[in-house]
């Protein structure tokens, strides 16, 4: 019944606020906007977009060799497409974590170990969006007012030094054994257990710290690529707003699209349309741009659909001539 309640909260929570958003800009002006849109730029963003998953697939490689997985990187890029199907066409983005981590368990056999690399990205890439909302909040400061300014520096400094606390409390061995006292002591449904095992595999991370900062510096790039796919978008609808203060619009946005809603719909957007607001863009612009920010990942998502279909495909083919050699014996 809790779920079922959760559920409809964040369906509310993203209609809702689509609803009050769209009609706030007026739809007209939205859509006309949108097929204003200049389609080099559109197709430079993509191309921006496209080089941000190659990136990603990298920083997944680096980490599982820092802890000496070794998988081929066209594996991991197809994994990590997949994942960004799911992530795009159900109505949460941990489906695609799952996805990735059950993908690479079953081609490495390593399921705690998978979940942990997993779970590794997601961290350094939260990080690695708070610190560049840091550095630029530091550029475009003096855009805001006092009180605003001094929220958001709030903000920000303090789920980026909350970031950096657990991953140092994860990787410390001291934390490491008080934890596990307590965990050990969890038997309902083997919960413990694996935990356990999964804390344990965080822990082949304190003895690979370059691929940690390997992974960290790949996600700040992988940040910037995605800060350029927008700028690159907003180049097409014409909107004045230059590189910097979008290095602040795009990691904020991303952490209010956590709050509960539909991948973030309707929070994210509203983000977009307050943040942009403060440099006098309209809000039909600013919602212009956020749907672009999400259709056009959206779209190109599609690519892991069809990565998915050829591996069911090899999976089922693969179940076929076990049969068939099994029926021979």
């Amino acid at each position: 019944m809790k779920k079922v309640a959760f559920n409809l909260l964040r369906y509310g929570v993203s209609i809702g606020l689509l609803g009050y958003l769209i009609h706030l800009a007026d739809i007209d002006k939205i859509l006309q906007a949108l097929r204003q849109a200049d389609p080099g730029w559109m197709a430079l963003a993509l191309l921006v977009f496209s080089v941000s998953v190659f990136l990603f697939s990298r920083r997944w490689q680096v980490l599982l060799a820092g802890v000496g997985i070794r998988v081929p990187y066209g594996s991991l890029l197809r994994y990590y497409l997949i994942g960004y199907f799911f992530n795009n066409f159900l109505p949460t983005t941990i489906g695609g974590d799952i996805s990735r981590a059950y993908n690479l368990a079953q081609h490495t056999d390593k399921k705690a170990d998978s979940i942990a690399s997993v779970l590794m990205e997601r961290i350094l890439g939260l990080l690695a969006t708070l610190s560049l909302a840091a550095i630029a909040l530091v550029l475009v400061i003096d855009r805001f007012s006092s009180e605003a300014g001094g929220y958001l520096s709030f903000v920000i400094l303090f789920f980026l030094t909350a970031g950096l606390f657990a991953v140092a409390a994860l990787l410390n061995p001291w934390f490491y054994q008080r934890i596990s006292a307590i965990i050990n002591r969890v038997t309902w449904m083997g919960i413990g257990e694996k935990v356990q095992q999964l804390l344990e595999a965080f822990q082949i991370y304190r003895h690979s710290k370059v691929a940690v900062l390997n992974g960290f510096l790949l996600s700040l790039a992988c940040q910037l690529l995605l800060v350029g796919m927008n700028y690159c978008l907003a180049k097409s609808l014409s909107l004045p707003v230059d590189f910097s203060y979008l290095m602040l619009v795009v990691p904020a946005t991303f952490a209010i699209g956590l709050l509960p809603s539909i991948n973030g719909l309707g929070v994210r957007d509203l983000g977009y349309e307050r943040l942009l607001s403060q440099i006098g863009i309209s809000s039909a612009g600013a919602l212009s741009l956020s749907f672009l920010n999400t259709i056009l990942p959206l779209t190109a998502s599609i690519a892991g659909g069809i990565c998915l279909l050829f591996q069911r495909k090899s999976s089922a083919r693969a179940k076929e001539a076990i049969s068939s050699e099994s029926s021979l014996d």
